[in-house]
C-alpha cells in the first residue's frame, strides 16, 4: 500500500513540476560523450567512459542532493533551479563521504567476485577441477557471498541520501536512518526495491538496444558491391543495421529524453517512499507504516 501511495504522490508532483525532468535530462548529457565515442570506436568508447566515470564521482553526489531535494519540495507544491542548486551544495559533503565509501566498498566486492569468477573458471576447466569439485565449491561460496554482500549493503543504506536531504542528516547517521527505515519497514522496502529494479531494467533495456545499434562491432557495413557485411569478429550470431549518423542522432535524443522521464519520476517515487517510512520523532506513529519510534 505504502509503495502504490508514493507512487500515485510521485506522479502528481512530476506532472505539477515537468522541471524536475528537464533536470534529469540535463543531467543524462554526461554520458553521451562515452556513448557517442561508443559509435566511433569500441576501445575509445572505453576509455572516455572510464574518464567520465572517474568525473562522475564527485559529480553524482551533488546531482543527487539537488534532485532530491526538488524532488522533497514538489511533492508539497512546487520546486525551481534554485532548490536544485542550494540542496546539491548544502548536502554534497554528506552524500559524497557516503558515495566514496560505497564505491571504495563495490570495488572491494568487484575484486573479490571477479577473482572468484576467474579462479572458478580456471578449476572447471583445469585438472583440479577435474579431479575434486571441493575448491570449486570454495570458490564459488566465497563470490557467492561477496555478491551477496553487495546486494544487502545496496538494500540497507539506499535511503541514505534522502535522508541526507530530507531531514539534513550526517553520513553516518544517513546510514543509520536508511537502516532502521528498512529494518521497521521490510515488506514495503522490498516490495519497492523490486518496483524499482523492474523499472531499471525497463530503461536499462533501452540502454542496451541504443549502444548495440550505435556500435561498430555489431552493425553491418556496405560491402563493395553494395552489400551489407558485418565485422568479421562480431560477437552477435547476426548482424545489425547500421543506423548512420541521422539514426544515432535520432536515438541520443530518445535516449535523453527518456533519461529525463526515468529519473525524474524515480527521484520524486524514491523520496515520497521515503517520506512515507521515514520515522517523524521519537513518540509519533508514521501513517500507514507501522513506525512508531526512531532509535539509532
Amino acid at each position: 500500500m505504502a509503495v502504490l501511495q508514493a507512487l500515485q504522490t510521485a506522479i502528481g508532483a512530476a506532472r505539477r513540476n515537468p522541471l524536475l525532468f528537464v533536470i534529469a535530462a540535463a543531467f543524462s548529457l554526461f554520458q553521451l560523450p562515452g556513448l557517442l565515442a561508443q559509435s566511433v570506436h569500441p576501445l575509445l568508447g572505453s576509455v572516455v567512459s572510464l574518464g567520465f566515470s572517474g568525473l562522475m564521482i564527485f559529480v553524482v553526489p551533488f546531482f543527487f542532493g539537488g534532485i532530491i531535494g526538488m524532488a522533497n519540495e514538489a511533492i508539497d507544491g512546487r520546486t525551481s533551479v534554485e532548490t536544485f542548486v542550494r540542496e546539491g551544495k548544502t548536502h554534497y559533503v554528506s552524500i559524497l563521504v557516503v558515495y566514496l565509501g560505497l564505491f571504495a566498498i563495490n570495488l572491494v566486492l568487484g575484486f573479490v567476485i571477479t577473482f572468484a569468477a576467474i579462479s572458478g573458471g580456471i578449476l572447471f576447466l583445469g585438472d583440479a577441477g577435474q579431479s575434486s569439485l571441493i575448491p570449486l565449491a570454495i570458490v564459488a561460496i566465497i563470490g557467492g557471498i561477496a555478491l551477496l554482500g553487495y546486494l544487502l549493503i545496496a538494500f540497507v543504506i539506499q535511503f541514505f541520501g534522502h535522508a541526507v536531504v530530507v531531514d539534513d542528516l550526517k553520513a553516518v547517521d544517513s546510514i543509520k536512518r536508511s537502516a532502521w527505515c528498512v529494518r521497521h519497514n521490510l515488506v514495503a522496502v522490498f516490495g519497492y526495491t523490486v518496483l524499482a529494479v523492474l523499472g531499471g531494467a525497463l530503461f536499462g533495456l533501452f540502454g542496451g538496444v541504443f549502444s548495440l545499434l550505435t556500435s561498430p562491432q555489431f552493425s553491418q557495413r556496405p560491402s563493395v558491391g553494395g552489400g551489407a557485411v558485418g565485422p568479421a569478429a562480431s560477437p552477435l550470431p547476426f548482424n545489425l543495421p547500421s543506423v548512420g549518423l541521422a539514426g544515432t542522432a535520432v536515438l541520443v535524443v530518445l535516449l535523453v529524453i527518456l533519461t529525463g522521464l526515468f529519473a525524474g519520476l524515480f527521484a520524486t517515487f524514491s523520496t515520497a517512499f521515503y517520506r512515507r517510512i521515514r520515522p517523524v520523532d521519537d513518540h509519533t506513529t508514521q501513517e500507514g507504516t507501522g513506525v512508531t519510534e526512531w532509535a539509532t
